[in-house]
Formats: C-alpha cells, sequence, structure tokens
C-alpha cells in the first residue's frame, strides 16, 4: 500500500536578494513496512524535504499525496487530524517548555483524544516500547543525546502513525546508539509494517534501508544497488580452472 507520494516536488526560498531552490522535482515513494533513507549534506535540504513530505511545508510546485489524497487541497483542520492520527514527525528539537516531564511530553498528541490516565498510561507503553520509560519523570535537559533522540521517537510513535517521518534523528549519536537507533527504525518497519522516512546525516546510517536516495543541489537521486561481486578465478595444478 502506497503511504506517501511526493511528485514533481519543487521547494524554492527567498533570502535577501537571492532566491535558493533546495527542491527540483524531487519525487519519491513510501509504502507500508518501507525504511527509506534520504543522505545529503548539511544544510542540502534535507529538512525541507522532510518538512513537505510529512505536510508541515507546501511545496511550491509538485504534489504530495498520504494515501492518495493531496495533501493541498486538505483544510487546516483536515492536515492537524493526519497529523494527530497518522504522520508521525520526529525532530531532534523536543519540547518547548523544560517544565514539561518526558512523560507528559510524549503524550502530548493525545490531549483531547482521551483522558489523563489514558494518555500517561499510552506514554508510558510508547517509551517502554523504544526501551526508555526510566525516562519518564525527567525532563529534557536532564537528558543525554541518545536519550532525547529515542523520547522525541516515542514523541512520534505515541499517537500508533502509518507514516514515520524523522529529521536527521542519528545526527550527533555516538556509534553504538547510532546503530540501536537505525536497527529500531528498520524492525518498526519489518515487524510493525510502518512506512519510515528519514534524512541521515552520514552513509553509516543509510545501512538499514530498503531504499537510499542522495539530495544534492537540490536533487534527489537515486542510489544504484551496487553490482554483484564477480568470481574469483582460481588456478589449479595442471591448468583447470574454477569461478
Amino acid at each position: 500500500m502506497t503511504l506517501l507520494a511526493l511528485e514533481a516536488v519543487s521547494k524554492r526560498y527567498v533570502r535577501g536578494l537571492h532566491e535558493i531552490t533546495v527542491l527540483r522535482e524531487a519525487s519519491l515513494t513510501v509504502n507500508a513496512g518501507d525504511f527509506v533513507a534520504v543522505y545529503g549534506t548539511r544544510s542540502g535540504g534535507k529538512t525541507t524535504l522532510m518538512k513537505v513530505a510529512a505536510g508541515l511545508e507546501a511545496p511550491d510546485s509538485g504534489t504530495v499525496a498520504f494515501e492518495g489524497r493531496d495533501l493541498s487541497r486538505l483544510s487546516t483542520s483536515q492536515l492537524a487530524e493526519l497529523h494527530r492520527r497518522r504522520i508521525g514527525w520526529v525532530s531532534r528539537s523536543g519540547p518547548a517548555s523544560d517544565e514539561l516531564t518526558m512523560v507528559d511530553y510524549v503524550g502530548l498528541p493525545l490531549l483531547g483524544l482521551h483522558g489523563h490516565r489514558t494518555v500517561k498510561r499510552l506514554a508510558l507503553a510508547a517509551m517502554a516500547r523504544i526501551g526508555v520509560e526510566e525516562c519518564s519523570p525527567a525532563r529534557w535537559s536532564d537528558l543525554a543525546d541518545a536519550e532525547r533522540m529515542q523520547v522525541t521517537l516515542s514523541h512520534g510513535l505515541v499517537r500508533e502513525p502509518s507514516l514515520l517521518v524523522l529529521d536527521d534523528p542519528t545526527a550527533g549519536l555516538d556509534l553504538i546508539d547510532r546503530e540501536r537507533v537505525v536497527a529500531l527504525l528498520r524492525s518498526l518497519a519489518d515487524d510493525d509494517r510502518i512506512g519510515v522516512l528519514m534524512a541521515v546525516p552520514d552513509m553509516p546510517a543509510m545501512l538499514h534501508a530498503h531504499e537510499v536516495f542522495t539530495l544534492s543541489r537540490g536533487l534527489l537521486l537515486g542510489v544504484p544497488e551496487p553490482p554483484p561481486e564477480r568470481g574469483r578465478v582460481i588456478d589449479f595444478p595442471g591448468g583447470q580452472q574454477t569461478a
């Protein structure tokens, strides 16, 4: 099932006297159970691509469709409903206030949908799913970088979305923590059939993805599969050869 389809999406910004094109007719598709990674340099447009894909920013041209519905044709309330129930957005920014405990922050997307006790129970369950339930009483300023990433991932998953869009979730993490986060995202795609679209800051973070793109000068390019390793010719006594 196709969850997300970007078709010929372009996006430009005006900075001073200059117009900067960060996306040039970018196209990609994310199906249920897909893990798609986009690699690019810093300030190369990855965050813009993720925001456009999640419906947080509108493209200047092209279409962004979620489950066949063109997001540009949805009302503000319809888009808000998609973000509350179907599309999980994960960034590294954290809560707006350091007064919130992490269990309250994780439960924010559910406010208005359930009572307080149910919201807390579901938030704790989401944190346990990621393995970070011990952080539930902490504040954002108390957490290490890896814990912050896991908490924001819980925040994105608490609504049980069909699509998870992540903006550079592994940036700044060491190798072990990065591997843990990316392996977890792969398991969400494989086991729970969640569509995952992730911007990545470096090549190793792409290794678990089903499909990989690079973003360069606004162009979204597919990364070709490596050619199969050719057999090595082995010489045997008597002139016989095998490959």
